[in-house]
């Protein structure tokens, strides 16, 4: 399933990937960081970003709520819009 989140987080417009993992919580730093070395999943039906902060160093986590189901119907009405019509 990690790759059909990745799929689903590159399909994500550039400025808004980028928003989301320079505004990543690190309990260490207590504040707001940005996110590196990444990997993208699915858990509990939602998308989950994990890596590590660039500050620090430790461990952090995105959870990307609302954002999958827009992307996935996206994904699902343009490859129906290939089909042929069996009329």
């Amino acid at each position: 399933m990690a790759k059909e989140a990745l799929k689903i987080w590159m399909a994500l417009p550039t400025t808004d990937r980028s928003k989301i993992l320079s505004n990543v919580w690190c309990s260490d730093c207590r504040g707001g960081v940005t996110m590196c070395d990444y990997s993208a999943e699915f858990d509990g039906g939602v998308m989950v970003l994990r890596g590590f902060c660039a500050t620090c160093g430790h461990k952090v986590a995105r959870v990307l709520e609302g954002c999958i189901e827009p992307l996935k119907k996206m994904t699902y009405s343009s490859k129906r819009k290939g089909r042929k019509s069996s009329r």
